[in-house]
């Protein structure tokens, strides 16, 4: 088992964060277990007497095992103290790993993580629309980057991590002009606030390091989303191109579409026949829209997080790409 506290010395590292914010944060990841997570496996178990069995990337996994996280065994927070606790499985001992940073992730891994996230979005979906209640009603835990109280944070290591990339590419300045007009925090709250806009319970933080894979024979089949302290309401590209932003150029450009329709199709089995469950109207096209133009802010978390993680020559080049495809789809 892994036991995972709270940790005040990285409330007083965290310059972006306050330490309301970062309890915040906390308690989030120790809610999405003690109350998300049961709500998601009744909705697996449901109209079935015991364990249900669910097909999903070529193996059979029971009702306990299908939710793409760590078992929980304990998960609690006191307010008074501002401490929490959470007491998780141990997934090393079953054979699954993060893969180092700064390596990234292959097709069959993306695919993996993807489809780990459309069943959490899925789920959620289902619940919101079967209980008739919004997430954010049913769960006031849940958080936002617009929310905090550094916000200035943000902005402050945006900044820095620009200027880092712009003088990598003195020539390329209308480019990186672009990139200075971008907010990531109006991004986000336009889009939680937008009632057009699909919305569903989001890891938020989904990026190689908080991923899990199981290999066999040197090819993943099976993954774990870890680190939940970031769940947030928000459209379900917010998580995937997030993800995006940390792999290669070929992966977001030559594999991009076969990896967003697995994703939708895994998204569509987790929502099941039911029209009363069903995505109604949210086409894969619409997601692949939905999907270029949350890029740009994926792009500001990336130069806003490079600030604890340098950029390496390689990534750099990769990133001046999404750039340059950005402006063509003229979402900057």
């Amino acid at each position: 088992m892994v036991v995972k506290l709270t940790s005040f010395g990285l409330m007083e590292m965290a310059e972006y964060l306050s330490v309301e914010d970062y309890i915040m944060f906390d308690t989030g990841e120790v809610m999405f277990y003690s109350v998300a997570v049961p709500d998601f496996l009744s909705l697996l178990a449901e109209n079935m007497e015991s364990e249900v069995k669910i097909k999903s990337e070529g193996f059979d996994k029971s009702c306990s095992d299908a939710l793409p996280v760590p078992k929980c065994y304990f998960a609690a927070s006191d307010q008074t103290s501002n401490m929490s606790a959470r007491v998780l499985e141990n997934l090393k001992t079953r054979g699954f790993s993060i893969k180092p940073y700064p390596q990234t992730l292959d097709v069959a891994e993306m695919k993996l993580t993807v489809g780990a996230l459309a069943r959490i979005h899925g789920l959620s979906h289902r619940l919101e629309l079967q209980s008739g209640t919004r997430l954010p009603d049913m769960y006031d835990w849940l958080v936002e980057m617009y929310t905090t109280k550094k916000q200035q944070g943000y902005s402050k290591y945006y900044k820095e991590g620009l200027e880092t990339f712009a003088a990598a590419f003195p020539g390329k300045e209308g480019l990186m002009e672009c990139l200075r007009k971008l907010d990531g925090v109006d991004i986000v709250r336009e889009a939680a606030e937008n009632p057009a806009r699909l919305k569903v319970l989001c890891h938020a933080d989904c990026w190689n390091n908080n991923i899990m894979f199981k290999y066999e024979d040197d090819k993943a089949v099976d993954v774990k989303l870890v680190d939940w302290g970031m769940v947030s309401y928000r459209p379900p590209t917010f998580d995937l191109v997030f993800l995006f932003i940390y792999q290669t150029w070929d992966i977001f450009h030559n594999h991009r579409g076969a990896i967003l329709e697995h994703y939708y199709q895994e998204l569509h089995k987790t929502l099941g026949e039911n029209t009363a469950t069903s995505l109604q109207g949210y086409t894969l096209q619409e997601l692949e829209a939905d999907f270029r133009a949350d890029m740009r802010f994926a792009m500001y978390q990336r130069l806003r997080l490079a600030y604890g993680m340098a950029l390496l020559p390689s990534q750099l080049t990769h990133l001046l790409k999404i750039v340059q495809q950005l402006k063509e789809w003229g979402v900057i």
